[in-house]
């Protein structure tokens, strides 16, 4: 078995998820087992999943492997089917929510998974100082999958998490989290497993607790399985802390080094390469990127083998689909697209001053930028973004699209796309858009746009922040419907270099065929 390390899966994905999403395919097309595991608990795990058209066979959570809810049939879980509705106390409901009374004493507050329906989320449980105590929460598919139990400290007013305790479809327990109030934060201390059989296993934190679920797995499929880490941050330490026989395998998706231009000279970003111990436990790298994969082996001289498979792959469909001329046929005269996060390493603000430059010579160009911007520092790069296009008076060419999940519809209908991030360990949406054809401008940013885009063939690579370069560019390929042409012809040849033919001749040659399992199995 071939496991794809994540954290979780949601439906605001980024391109590490879109890169499983398409390795989960090539996979299954060629009948190697895999599945994407994650260590999140989410509610709404497998409406996540099936957005992205994701079979439970080809996915495995640590929540549902140890509640036994690997493959449950949903069930609707309604207010009135709660055990204190049964109670008798006084109902009260409200969009949204129910409130359950014992005179002027709140009991319970039930929270819906949306206001159409009565089907249960959460239940707000308080004490008699009506205080929160506990909050359950129940999974989309309709059983109890949690407890949340608040404590309050010298301010009764601000309760705060003190114990999560995770239940089986029968309510035993399966998990306990303890969390401590320190310094103005809850943290985490202490992971215990509880089995079937009554034994307890304590873990001190959360990556002990899943390297002991991976080794779980591994146990599981014979000490046979493959682990690959994906996102770094989370899994990869946990996989070389397993104890079972399996191979371990990182795959890198952005550049390994911390400045964006000097790969031999900065720091490491990535503790699995910077730490000789880690590294040690690590059977290879995988990179997207020649480049990246010649860079860490000049860098690091170690025995461990350092290969590139790139992460996007082109499905037969889209390459034997109708090529779109750049002139007429439902492409949009002058229509500029980029697909990026609204994230101060995607550098959007040097792609929209590009734009207006060459607006400023081409008034018909107009632009429009798709994707979803960073809640965790309340949209500061969004907001940013948004105040430089009004700055600039180009609230009329200029649009922010938001995320769609039908990219192809944009890709048809333009014309050039451009791309300024800082770095880019691949580009996935370099390779999405020259698959419909659309050739694109980038800056010469480490590693993929210098290895996706053939230069005067399917686009165009400027030296990194010169934006005069990149105005120069757009303008010239704008203006010249026969270049515009050639380049569309060029993106569409190119993303044949990715089909999944090309994509898995590498996974076999470089990790499949140097499995050490196939031995055991043949």
């Amino acid at each position: 078995m071939y496991y794809f390390l994540n954290e979780s899966v949601i439906q605001l994905a980024s391109g590490l998820e879109h890169a499983e999403f398409k390795r989960i395919q090539l996979f299954n097309q060629f009948k190697v087992p895999a599945k994407i595991v994650t260590v999140a608990y989410s509610a709404m795990t497998r409406t996540n999943n099936n957005f992205w058209h994701l079979s439970e066979e080809n996915f495995v959570n640590l929540y549902d492997f140890y509640a036994g809810t690997e493959h449950f049939e949903a069930k609707k879980l309604g207010l009135n089917q709660l055990a204190i509705a049964r109670e008798n106390y006084r109902l009260e409901k409200q969009p949204g929510c129910a409130r359950f009374w014992d005179g002027q004493r709140q009991v319970a507050e039930v929270h819906y998974i949306n206001q159409d329906t009565e089907l249960v989320s959460t239940v707000d449980y308080y004490d008699g100082d009506a205080q929160k105590i506990r909050t359950d929460v129940y999974d989309e598919r309709g059983f109890l999958a949690y407890a949340k139990f608040w404590a309050t400290g010298d301010n009764v007013s601000e309760a705060y998490l003190a114990l999560e305790q995770f239940y089986t479809l029968t309510g035993r327990p399966y998990l306990e989290i303890t969390y401590r109030h320190r310094d103005n934060h809850v943290v985490s201390t202490n992971y215990r497993l509880l089995t079937a059989d009554g034994a307890i296993q304590s873990y001190m934190n959360q990556a002990q607790l899943i390297a002991k679920f991976y080794d779980d797995l591994n146990t599981r499929d014979n000490f046979r399985s493959t682990f690959i880490s994906d996102r770094t941050a989370v899994v990869n330490y946990p996989m070389t802390l397993m104890q079972t026989p399996a191979r371990k395998i990182e795959c890198l998706h952005s550049i390994h080094f911390s400045s964006y231009r000097k790969p031999f000279d900065e720091e490491l970003v990535y503790p699995s390469l910077g730490l000789t111990d880690r590294l040690s436990r690590t059977d290879m790298v995988i990179t997207s990127t020649p480049q990246q994969a010649d860079d860490i082996k000049e860098r690091l001289r170690t025995r461990i083998p350092i290969v590139n498979i790139p992460v996007g792959v082109v499905d037969e469909q889209r390459l034997n689909a109708e090529q779109i001329p750049m002139i007429g046929s439902g492409r949009i005269r002058g229509k500029i697209v980029e697909v990026a996060r609204l994230y101060s390493e995607k550098n959007l603000s040097e792609a929209i001053l590009a734009f207006k430059a060459a607006h400023d010579q081409l008034d018909w160009l107009t632009f429009d930028i798709y994707g979803y911007g960073d809640a965790t520092d309340g949209f500061k790069e969004e907001h940013h973004l948004r105040e430089l296009v009004q700055q600039l008076n180009l609230q009329d060419c200029v649009q922010f699209k938001g995320y769609t999940n039908d990219i192809g519809a944009v890709y048809q209908q333009a014309q050039l796309m451009l791309l300024t991030s800082r770095l880019e360990g691949f580009a996935l949406a370099l390779l999405e858009a020259n698959s419909y054809g659309v050739p694109a401008i980038s800056y010469d940013t480490y590693y993929g746009p210098a290895y996706i885009i053939h230069n005067d063939e399917s686009g165009y690579v400027v030296p990194y922040d010169d934006r005069a370069a990149m105005t120069a560019k757009i303008v010239a390929v704008m203006t010249d419907p026969e270049k515009l042409q050639a380049l569309s012809t060029g993106a569409y040849a190119r993303a044949h270099d990715f089909s999944v033919a090309e994509v898995w001749k590498l996974w076999q040659t470089k990790v499949i065929e140097t499995d050490p399992a196939l031995d055991l199995i043949n």
